[in-house]
């Protein structure tokens, strides 16, 4: 009975091409007992599928990864299952017809991927949810893995009599403890998910379609609270895509499962997507993070069509699935929700995406760098997402939406339940009317990096200037804007940029004082002002009204993009940034100043000697707007977050734990508490016992995962000890959640701790490599990400960083995460080199 879960073999591109070149499946029948006591449960897979005909008889391997692998008949035969061997079993002698049938335990997961089983804190309820992606399937059952082999899929399922079962097809309860779900569309291996467990439910219907929101049960009267926005936002969007798409909603009942210890932010499960339960808000939440849960509902229900019904045949063309759905949840929340996208899209998404296309792991939007399956995942990243739905939304002007639309619903008509590739979709919108396309596509999808847009204005018009990091010239549709001495717009002049110089006049008497290249922010570039970077500064706070200017965002990510690039003073920075908030009406972009500010300007940009006068400029700001802002408002919950993480006082902070000395409208429950407690405990002030007790009153997953944080981020030797035990070494016999583990990398490294933490410098490089022999997937790379040492710049930590970047044996996914840190850590030291050189001649070389 061998066991095989951690040892794996990554599917290769050339091994899927042959293994579906041989092979059809047809249909899966999953049998699960979830009965068993311990940490595995019973999984039987019956696998119906034929040997292509035209092709010659040749042998093949199925994906599993148990614990251990019981029995394997194919056609009634027995197997050898000794032969299991990286989680593939060899298959020879195929018949035309084949019945494969696999008897194995599986373990459940801790981290994310197969099945994954959370045991409430709140209650100490089981529950249960399955990710497949990308290659976690065979984690829970046998399987041909591979997007380009999609089948049909019955499931059946023993569990706890007071469980609730839901998945891809709809569920029917035959028994108590007993459920099937009804047959499935074809569907590609990763799609393919589970949730059980005793979840609370909301019910509703909309237009023919059943709709289910599923939570943990200690969540349901927070789940209740919310539901009705969420299937407000569920409802519109059904309607609006039905419109556009041509085509109805495919997969029958449609649920959404909130679920805990969730990596991604969701997953697209035809019929069943499952999102993070922090999505079902405990307390007081922003209209822009509801605005942000909204984005993430509409770009899920988008890939039932962009990825569930079409499915890319490998990795490669990953990014068609997100990068359609990144574009079209912007413009359809846009369009019928209440919540505004674009604005969060330019301020956070693109800026995450400008990050990735210039760090030394950026690669083109269309990559054809996934040799196997685990590397997609490398470049599962900004790039995929921001970038593809930016030049997206650039091909939607250029082909107009009748021509855009029309040549996605013959694609869908096409390649209904099936696979296709980007000529597949190229040969669409051709059909539709579309033409230059193959040019477009190779300016914009084949290449990487961003070109920089610069207008100047002069005494005789406006010279704007294209340059581009190879010999690319990409086109790009914009408005210029020119604004005069007094921030107000002048001019607003459309342009197709084609040439690398481009001269037009102006109005007659016009005072043209700052012109910004994309003032709608349109495009994917760099944007630059010449010489005028003080004038953009001055100016900054009358872009920044009336509200819903995008030029404000542009310029916005325009100067985080300077800083970076070591062009401009992060102090200087740091006083426009602070001017700009005096005037921001919006929550989702003064959110986004003040935690760009607090972790990056005054954490790995400036010198650790300056980072406390910086933190008091940011704290007197944020203490001027909670006093300023209506009471009770989202910017007024903004401010105060913004006050407690950079306040060095902690006086104040227990006086609002105690409910003394709150502000007027500021509601301290339950997440805004946490909060509090966490900068607590960076400044030494919170004590184990008192840690203790916030968690005997708030027994949620939530609270513990906070308290996870707290005992990363107390200034302490044998806490900072504790918390590199638990990122460095594997789980004991009481393992911590993922979002633990997550919270403790996220608070290990802090800004105000760099001489505590500086032993752990070198030991970063030396033991976050060795977690590759126990961590895998998701969790691997995020941990090595999440604690890298952004806040220790210096000659030496480069140094280090290339040395370890040197080991032959490198995790792809520890390397891929020290290739972008050290990319940050590189840029830090740049720009201290240039505006604060006696500083880092402080520092250690």
């Amino acid at each position: 009975m061998p066991s095989d879960a951690s040892s794996t073999t990554s599917l290769t591109k050339t091994e899927a091409t042959e293994r579906a070149q041989l092979i059809f499946v047809s249909n899966y029948q999953v049998s699960l007992d979830l009965t068993l006591d311990g940490a595995e449960f019973h999984s039987e897979t019956v696998v119906t599928f034929s040997r292509r005909p035209d092709v010659p008889d040749a042998d093949t391997f199925l994906d599993v990864k148990p614990s251990q692998l019981l029995s394997a008949e194919l056609n009634g035969a027995p197997l050898d299952v000794s032969q299991l061997r990286g989680g593939r079993l060899p298959l020879s002698g195929l018949a035309t017809e084949n019945e494969l049938r696999i008897v194995a335990r599986m373990a459940y997961s801790d981290d994310g991927e197969g099945l994954h089983r959370h045991v409430d804190p709140a209650d100490g309820r089981t529950y249960l949810y399955a990710m497949s992606f990308l290659d976690a399937g065979p984690r829970w059952f046998a399987c041909f893995d591979q997007p380009d082999l999609k089948a049909t899929y019955d499931l059946s399922v023993r569990c706890p009599t007071d469980w609730l079962v839901i998945g891809n097809g709809a569920a029917s309860q035959r028994a108590p403890g007993s459920w099937t779900l009804a047959t499935t569309k074809p569907l590609s291996t990763y799609f393919v998910t589970l949730v059980a467990g005793p979840y609370h439910s909301v019910i509703a219907e909309h237009d023919g379609i059943r709709l289910g929101l599923h939570a943990r049960a200690s969540l349901a009267a927070h789940l209740d609270d919310e539901a009705e926005d969420l299937l407000r936002v569920t409802r519109a969007s059904f309607d609006r895509y039905h419109e556009l798409f041509g085509i109805r909603y495919p997969f029958g009942e449609y649920h959404q499962a909130f679920v805990p210890d969730f990596n991604a932010g969701a997953m697209e499960n035809p019929g069943c997507v499952t999102l993070r339960d922090q999505y079902v808000f405990r307390s007081a939440a922003t209209h822009g993070e509801r605005g942000s849960r909204a984005g993430t509902v509409v770009h899920e229900m988008a890939h039932m069509w962009f990825g569930d019904l079409v499915t890319m045949r490998w990795w490669d063309d990953l990014w068609l699935n997100e990068s359609f759905a990144e574009y079209m949840a912007q413009r359809v929340r846009s369009e019928v929700t209440e919540y505004e996208a674009w604005t969060e899209f330019g301020i956070r998404r693109k800026d995450w995406g400008f990050v990735a296309d210039q760090s030394p792991s950026t690669h083109p939007v269309a990559t054809k760098s996934a040799p196997d399956a685990e590397s997609a995942l490398a470049n599962f990243d900004g790039i995929s997402y921001a970038k593809g739905a930016a030049v997206l939304k650039q091909l939607a002007v250029y082909l107009g939406d009748e021509v855009f639309f029309a040549g996605l619903r013959l694609h869908f008509d096409r390649n209904a339940y099936g696979n296709a590739d980007f000529a597949d979709l190229i040969a669409a919108w051709t059909d539709a009317g579309a033409v230059g396309l193959p040019e477009w596509a190779e300016q914009w999808l084949r290449t990487s990096g961003l070109d920089t847009l610069t207008a100047e204005p002069g005494s005789d018009g406006v010279l704007l200037r294209r340059s581009s990091p190879d010999d690319t010239r990409r086109p790009h549709a914009i408005t210029v804007g020119g604004y005069d001495s007094t921030g107000h717009l002048v001019l607003s002049e459309p342009v197709r940029l084609t040439a690398d110089e481009q001269v037009f006049g102006l109005p007659a008497g016009s005072d043209l004082t700052v012109a910004i290249a994309d003032s709608g922010d349109d495009t994917w570039a760099k944007i630059r002002y010449g010489d005028r970077w003080a004038e953009v500064g001055r100016l900054l706070p009358a872009l920044c009204t009336p509200p819903g200017r995008p030029a404000r965002v542009v310029v916005l990510n325009s100067i985080k993009d300077a800083v970076r690039d070591a062009e401009l003073d992060p102090s200087a920075a740091l006083s426009t940034l602070l001017a700009a908030l005096v005037v921001e009406s919006t929550d989702v972009v003064s959110g986004e100043l003040f935690a760009f500010s607090t972790d990056q300007l005054v954490g790995q940009f400036t010198a650790p000697r300056m980072r406390p006068a910086a933190w008091a400029q940011l704290n007197a700001e944020a203490a001027r707007l909670v006093a300023a802002s209506a009471a009770g408002s989202d910017l007024q919950l903004v401010a105060a977050r913004a006050w407690i993480r950079t306040t060095a006082a902690a006086g104040p902070l227990q006086q609002w734990l105690a409910g003394e000395a709150v502000p007027d409208g500021v509601a301290i429950d339950s997440e805004l508490r946490w909060i509090v407690l966490e900068r607590l405990a960076t400044l030494g002030a919170l004590s184990a016992e008192e840690l203790a007790a916030e968690l005997l009153a708030d027994q949620s997953a939530s609270a513990a995962t906070h308290a996870a944080r707290a005992r990363a981020l107390a200034p302490d030797p044998a806490a900072k000890s504790a918390a590199w035990a638990l990122l460095t070494e594997p789980a004991g016999e009481r393992p911590i959640s993922a979002y633990e583990l997550y919270a403790t990398a996220e608070g290990f490294f802090h800004p105000a701790q760099t001489e505590l933490t500086a032993p752990y410098l070198a030991r970063y490089f030396s033991d976050i490599p060795a977690t590759a022999r126990h961590r895998r997937g998701w969790s691997l790379g995020r941990v090595a990400r999440l604690c890298y040492p952004l806040t220790a710049a210096s000659p030496m930590a480069l140094e280090l960083q290339a040395q370890a970047l040197a080991r032959p044996d490198l995790d792809p996914a520890i390397r891929r995460a020290m290739l972008d840190g050290g990319d940050v850590l590189g840029r830090a030291v740049r720009s201290l080199t240039r505006y604060a050189p006696s500083e880092l001649d402080r520092g250690a070389r």
